[in-house]
Protein backbone atom coordinates (compact mmCIF):
# COMPACT_ATOMS: atom_id res chain seq x y z
CA UNK A 1 0.00 0.00 0.00
CA UNK A 2 1.53 3.33 -1.04
CA UNK A 3 0.21 5.68 1.63
CA UNK A 4 2.40 8.04 3.64
CA UNK A 5 2.16 6.59 7.15
CA UNK A 6 2.63 9.97 8.86
CA UNK A 7 -0.21 11.57 6.87
CA UNK A 8 -2.33 8.49 7.44
CA UNK A 9 -1.77 8.73 11.21
CA UNK A 10 -2.72 12.41 11.18
CA UNK A 11 -5.95 11.66 9.31
CA UNK A 12 -6.65 8.65 11.53
CA UNK A 13 -6.42 10.86 14.64
CA UNK A 14 -8.75 13.43 13.06
CA UNK A 15 -11.27 10.72 12.28
CA UNK A 16 -10.92 9.12 15.70
CA UNK A 17 -11.45 12.44 17.48
CA UNK A 18 -14.50 13.18 15.33
CA UNK A 19 -15.98 9.79 16.22
CA UNK A 20 -15.18 10.29 19.90
CA UNK A 21 -16.68 13.78 19.99
CA UNK A 22 -19.87 12.46 18.37
CA UNK A 23 -20.14 9.31 20.49
CA UNK A 24 -19.68 7.21 17.32
CA UNK A 25 -23.08 8.39 16.08
CA UNK A 26 -21.97 9.32 12.57
CA UNK A 27 -23.12 8.24 9.14
CA UNK A 28 -21.23 5.24 7.86
CA UNK A 29 -19.85 4.14 11.23
CA UNK A 30 -21.27 0.61 11.20
CA UNK A 31 -20.36 0.18 7.54
CA UNK A 32 -16.78 1.28 8.23
CA UNK A 33 -16.45 -1.23 11.06
CA UNK A 34 -17.72 -4.03 8.80
CA UNK A 35 -15.42 -2.85 6.00
CA UNK A 36 -12.43 -3.06 8.33
CA UNK A 37 -13.36 -6.64 9.21
CA UNK A 38 -13.28 -7.47 5.49
CA UNK A 39 -10.17 -5.34 4.84
CA UNK A 40 -8.02 -7.33 7.26
CA UNK A 41 -8.86 -10.62 5.56
CA UNK A 42 -6.46 -9.68 2.76
CA UNK A 43 -2.79 -10.46 3.62
CA UNK A 44 -1.39 -7.30 2.03
CA UNK A 45 -3.82 -5.22 4.09
CA UNK A 46 -2.84 -7.02 7.28
CA UNK A 47 0.73 -5.94 6.54
CA UNK A 48 -0.32 -2.30 6.27
CA UNK A 49 -2.42 -2.48 9.45
CA UNK A 50 0.55 -4.05 11.25
CA UNK A 51 2.92 -1.35 9.99
CA UNK A 52 0.45 1.30 11.09
CA UNK A 53 0.14 -0.26 14.55
CA UNK A 54 3.93 -0.30 14.83
CA UNK A 55 4.04 3.37 13.84
CA UNK A 56 1.36 4.30 16.40
CA UNK A 57 2.82 2.00 19.05
CA UNK A 58 -0.79 0.87 19.52
CA UNK A 59 -3.15 -1.60 17.90
CA UNK A 60 -6.60 -1.42 16.34
CA UNK A 61 -8.70 -3.05 19.04
CA UNK A 62 -12.17 -1.52 19.07
CA UNK A 63 -14.88 -0.53 16.64
CA UNK A 64 -14.00 3.17 16.90
CA UNK A 65 -10.37 2.39 15.98
CA UNK A 66 -11.55 0.31 13.03
CA UNK A 67 -13.97 2.95 11.78
CA UNK A 68 -11.38 5.73 12.13
CA UNK A 69 -8.91 3.59 10.18
CA UNK A 70 -11.36 3.04 7.34
CA UNK A 71 -12.48 6.68 7.24
CA UNK A 72 -8.83 7.75 7.06
CA UNK A 73 -8.19 5.21 4.32
CA UNK A 74 -11.14 6.55 2.35
CA UNK A 75 -9.86 10.13 2.59
CA UNK A 76 -6.29 9.28 1.57
CA UNK A 77 -6.86 6.68 -1.13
Amino acid sequence: MAINIKKFAEQYHKEYNFLYDNLDQVAGYDEAVRAFDEFIKIPANVKFVSEFADYLKDIIVCDRDAAAFMFALEVLS
